[in-house]
Parts: C-alpha cells; sequence; structure tokens
C-alpha cells in the first residue's frame, strides 16, 4: 500500500498530478499547500477527502485523501492553527488495519515542543508526514536550524523512526537543494516500510516522497491441499497398531497435519471460490499452451484444449457451489444477519452491533429489548431453570447400555457435517472416508469407552 506526500506549491495546473503522475493511484494522498478545495471538480472521485483550510495568510492548505471504500474522520488537535503551524491529523481503518495520518506544514520551522505531546498521545501506528522546513546533519543538511536541535532530541528519545535521511526533497531555483520533507513513522511498524523521492517534481519546487507499507499489501489467496489417499493409507496402519484411545487420537492428528500442505498462490486477485482445482487445471492450460506454440507440437495443443475445458467445468462447479452456500446462509436469519453486520462494519469500524434473540417469532437487536428480556425472564419466580436431572438406573435405561453396532456408527458419521474440527484436528470427512475395517476399529474404540465407563460407575456388576 502507497502514501504520497507532497508539497503541491508551485504547480499552475494541479491536473497533471491528479491524471498523468505514476502514483496517481497510490492509495493515500497527503498533501501540503494544494490550493485544492475538498469540493473540487479535479479531485479524484475513488477517494475521501480530509481538509483544512490555511489559517493567518491566504492561499495553501493540507489535504488528506484515503480510498473511497475505507472510513476515516478528523482528530481534533487541541490547539489553534497559525500561520506557523498548520496540522491535520485523521484516523483511518483501512481493511483490519487501524492507524493515524498526521499530515503537516511549518513554514517557519516546527516548534516540537507545541506538538510532542500529541505525537506521543497514541497507542496504534501513527505516520507522519510533512514540510518541517528545518535543517540538522541529522538528514544531511550542513547547518541545523534554531529549532532542529530539540525535533532531533525528541526523535531520538520517542517512539518514532525517521524513515528519509539522504535524498533533498525542495530545490530552489538557483540549484540549490535540502531536505525539509520528512517521513516518519512509529518504530513498530518501521520493518514493514520502504520510503523515497521521487525523481520528477510536476513543476513544484518540491519533490513527492513515496511511502509504502507492506503489511497493507494485497494478501495472497492460501489453498488448503489434503492428501486424502496417504492419510487413509497411513491411518489404516495406525488403527491396527495402536490398543489406548489417546495414543490413537494423537497418531492420527500427526497424519493428518503431516499431509496437509498450505499452498500460497501468486499475488493476484482471485475470486472467492478459486480452488485448488481451478489452480491446477489453470497452470496445465498455460504451461501446454506455451509448449505447443514453442514445439509446434499437435499432442501439446490437444493437452491444452483438453486442460482449458477441464477448468471451465471446475469453474463452473465452484462458482455454483460457493452461489449456493451464499444462497443457504442467506435462509438462516441469524446467519444473515452476521454477514450483513460484516458488510457494514466494514466502512463503520466503531459501531458494536449485537447477537440477534428470538422472541415470540421475531427476533430482538435493540440491546434495551434485549435486557429488558433477561430481566423479565429471570425475575420470574414462577420459572424453574434447573436442568432436569437423568437417570441412569440400569432398568430404566437399559437400551442405552447395550452394546455399539457397526450400523449405529455408520449413520452417525453420515449425518455429520464437515464442520471445523476440535483441537484433535480429526474432521468429519477422514471418519467419512474410513474402510469397512477401519470402521469396524473404531467401533471397538467407542464400545471400550462406553463400556470402561459403564464399569466405573458401577463396578459391581
Amino acid at each position: 500500500m502507497t502514501f504520497v506526500q507532497w508539497n503541491c506549491r508551485g504547480i499552475k495546473n494541479k491536473n497533471i498530478w491528479l491524471k498523468v503522475s505514476p502514483f496517481s493511484t497510490s492509495e493515500f494522498w497527503v498533501f501540503q499547500e494544494t490550493f485544492l478545495k475538498h469540493d473540487d471538480q479535479r479531485l479524484c472521485s475513488s477517494k475521501n477527502y480530509f481538509y483544512i483550510d490555511r489559517q493567518g495568510r491566504p492561499g495553501g492548505g493540507l489535504l488528506t485523501a484515503i480510498p473511497k471504500n475505507d472510513s476515516g474522520r478528523i482528530i481534533p488537535t487541541g490547539f489553534s492553527h497559525n500561520f506557523n503551524q498548520e496540522i491535520l491529523a485523521v484516523e483511518v481503518h483501512f481493511k483490519n488495519f487501524h492507524f493515524i495520518i498526521i499530515n503537516l506544514y511549518a513554514p517557519q520551522g516546527l516548534n516540537i515542543e507545541n506538538v510532542k505531546y500529541f505525537f506521543d498521545s497514541f497507542s496504534i501506528p501513527v505516520f507522519i508526514f510533512g514540510d518541517f522546513n528545518l535543517h540538522h546533519p541529522f538528514w544531511g543538511s550542513n547547518r541545523s536550524s534554531p529549532l532542529s536541535n530539540d525535533f532531533v532530541e525528541w526523535l531520538k528519545n520517542s517512539s518514532f523512526i525517521l524513515l528519509n535521511s539522504s535524498n533533498p526533497t525542495y530545490a530552489t531555483y538557483t540549484g540549490s537543494a535540502s531536505l525539509l520533507d520528512l517521513s516518519i513513522c512509529s518504530a513498530s511498524i518501521s520493518h514493514a516500510v520502504d520510503c523515497y523521492v521521487s525523481e520528477s517534481n510536476f513543476e513544484s519546487d518540491h519533490y513527492p516522497v513515496i511511502i509504502t507499507w507492506s503489511i497493507l499489501d494485497h494478501t495472497p489467496k492460501k489453498i488448503k491441499s489434503i492428501d486424502w489417499n496417504r492419510i487413509m493409507s497411513n491411518s489404516a496402519t495406525v488403527l491396527t497398531t495402536n490398543t489406548r484411545l489417546n495414543a490413537l487420537t494423537s497418531k492420527i492428528s500427526e497424519v493428518i497435519r503431516d499431509n496437509t500442505k498450505i499452498i500460497t498462490l501468486p499475488a493476484k486477485n482471485y475470486p472467492p471460490w478459486w480452488n485448488l482445482s481451478c489452480h491446477n487445471f489453470q497452470k496445465l492450460k498455460i504451461f501446454f499452451r506455451k509448449r505447443a506454440l514453442r514445439l509446434i507440437s499437435e499432442s501439446d495443443w490437444m493437452k491444452h484444449k483438453k486442460y482449458a475445458a477441464k477448468l471451465r467445468f471446475h469453474i463452473k462447479k465452484a462458482s455454483r457451489n460457493y452461489w449456493d452456500k451464499i444462497c443457504n446462509i442467506t435462509k438462516n436469519p441469524r446467519m444473515f444477519y452476521s454477514m450483513l453486520n460484516r458488510i457494514y462494519n466494514h466502512t463503520n469500524q466503531e459501531i458494536n452491533t449485537v447477537n440477534l434473540i428470538l422472541h415470540n417469532n421475531h427476533y430482538i437487536s435493540n440491546p434495551v429489548q434485549q435486557s429488558n428480556l433477561f430481566a423479565d425472564f429471570f425475575s420470574d419466580n414462577s420459572m424453574k431453570h434447573e436442568p432436569i436431572p437423568l437417570d441412569y438406573c440400569e432398568d430404566c435405561n437399559s437400551y442405552l447400555n447395550i452394546p455399539i453396532h457397526l450400523q449405529e456408527v455408520r449413520q452417525a458419521i453420515q449425518k455429520t457435517r464437515n464442520s471445523t474440527p476440535g483441537a484433535d484436528g480429526i474432521t468429519a470427512n477422514w471418519f467419512k472416508r474410513l474402510s469397512n475395517t477401519d470402521l469396524t476399529c473404531i467401533t471397538s474404540f467407542f464400545q471400550e469407552v462406553l463400556t470402561t465407563l459403564y464399569a466405573q460407575k458401577y463396578p459391581d456388576t
């Protein structure tokens, strides 16, 4: 993910920046002396804009832009803006990340004493971008400006890291250059942040500074690959050699874990239904197409056609299954409500939603109404909430103690859903793939558990 920090002073036509600059598609813009208003028609419609006007003298101002689909708010700074200190702080919720962007401009040099407590007050990652107008040997200058020593002292003792300390960002008309635009971030994220200065200034006297944060890059899609043939083969050996239930469970979990691989796909925006079959047939299709074109091979071309057809089949199957799954979710009001909450919270991170409560065939979502329902329910003395005691008397429940049959275990496994496994990692798919011989071993283990517990409760029988 990319941030662009830039003092735009001197540009006659700022549309050049918005249309032809090589990093105009960057996700975050942090501009100083922009001369662009938040309602300017030249602004990109794919951004949310935060803007403050200059106080004390005409022109300029600060503008911070974030992607349209993400949310943000201006944080009150608590101190007045004047001609020597302009600060715009924006709290950003981007995907699953929460951080602060501080945009500042200090034409006569930043006095750190006025703002250091504000900078140090945040507990989440912070970026500080701006034209500080400070000179110091710490970032390559041959002199020190009056306020720079205090700033360097604060920087060394704070939890912030200076990202750019070499290439100049300001060039005068006489040819002299200096580094005035500084990029700073929290030390906790500095390992994932890179910074460089653009070679083109787009008619400004300042060069854009480009900052990339790798943690916000596209998250690669991962596919789980399970070798079920090998798992079931090894499991059959385990079932015949292990007699203790704890050892059996541990060994089966180890077999499943050793034969399960997580495949990371290349950086590409795959659809949510994309699975391992689609990925493998796509690779085979591309491979044989390249070979057919290179070797002019008819057999390779036929294989390309074969795998292209298989790819179309699996894409159609995967996309249909995914859509059917979404439709099934919408049939369950509770799951559908949860899904809507996730979508809604994507742009409303501060809102905490509650679960539904079914009451008189209506779903109650209001927290006050839910609290009243709980209060009415537990304050009713006529209601008894003790659980019904179970009678384990052999005479009354003798049918519970009969031996477990193979067919009973098979039917129970068939009815089991393919849900997330427990701590042992043994999924329902493993049980459903057991052979008759393996299933007989499993049934004997279940019978052993029942018999052992029964013998412990009634040792005299």
